[in-house]
């Protein structure tokens, strides 16, 4: 009898810093977060546990700050053509007006309601692709037809402002041939937004260390190494310069980075001399 009272107090006693452990995560709330499991006063056996349960921690403060902050650029990125679409129909109902009237303003509000399809649609993409959803169909892809025929779409949009695409290189890659292409395009697209008048836009193959890599360069304005940083945030359009000349929802970059990510590559930017950026897809070397 009196082990078996010695054994429970020692049992309780052993726990107690179990169950001093469980309390505190059981008070932690999605408002607190920011919270942190004491690892100085818990016994050794259990230091790991706590560091790993800290680093779970670490890990759900930061998805959850970028839901928070993806909410709210949602919330914002909507509110504007909706508003906008509000406008024009209350401004419309005011008054009888005429048929050429009433048709630019549909003329008007199918323009934002396209803008708001290509954002619900990007917005779909990147759900599927963060749960690794979305099937890849990789086919051999020959990359000279394949940046011939990206260069040969936004031909005419390049000539607009006087640009000139230039596509080299050439090889054979495993890839999601939509999925390429909708990469390339939307850096093709990227560059011919925020590049220089009267300028090159270089579309190149090259392979280093056995590793494809399709480059989109262009001459523009030189990025600080903050802005680099936050290029392939969701919603994010840098200075208020490029933002106006900007009819981009804000997620091509990211939806570029998440094509990568389902090939197992990844997207690189850099600024290899002044007045020059390049951004590059990176595919695993087979």
């Amino acid at each position: 009898m009196i082990t078996a009272v010695l054994g429970y107090v020692l049992l309780r006693r052993g726990l107690r810093p179990l169950r001093k452990m469980a309390a505190h995560a059981a008070a932690i709330t999605p408002a607190s977060l920011h919270k942190r499991l004491d690892s100085h006063d818990t016994p050794v056996e259990l230091q790991q546990l706590s560091n790993a349960f800290n680093a779970m921690l670490d890990r759900i403060d930061d998805g959850y700050r970028r839901l928070m902050q993806f909410s709210a650029d949602l919330a914002h990125e909507i509110r504007t053509p909706v508003g906008s679409l509000m406008g024009h129909c209350q401004v419309a109902l005011r008054h009888d007006r005429s048929v050429d009237e009433y048709q630019a303003l549909l003329a008007s509000n199918l323009e934002e309601l396209e803008r708001i399809s290509r954002l619900v649609e990007s917005i779909l993409f990147l759900a599927r692709a963060d749960e690794a959803q979305a099937a890849l169909e990789r086919q051999p892809l020959y990359l000279h037809d394949e940046l011939q025929r990206v260069a040969g779409y936004f031909e005419g949009l390049a000539e607009e402002r006087n640009l000139k695409l230039i596509p080299s290189g050439q090889g054979t890659l495993l890839a999601d041939p939509i999925l390429l292409r909708r990469a390339l395009s939307n850096l093709v697209a990227n560059a011919i937004r925020y590049a220089d008048e009267d300028s090159e836009i270089l579309i190149r193959v090259a392979t280093v260390d056995q590793q494809w890599r399709i480059e989109v360069e262009n001459q523009g304005p030189v990025l600080p190494q903050a802005t680099l940083a936050r290029l392939f945030d969701r919603f994010y359009r840098g200075d208020a310069s490029r933002h106006e000349r900007s009819d981009s929802n804000g997620l091509g970059l990211a939806i570029v980075t998440a094509i990568m990510h389902l090939h197992g590559g990844c997207v690189e930017v850099a600024q290899p001399a002044d007045g020059r950026i390049c951004f590059s897809l990176v595919f695993p070397a087979v």
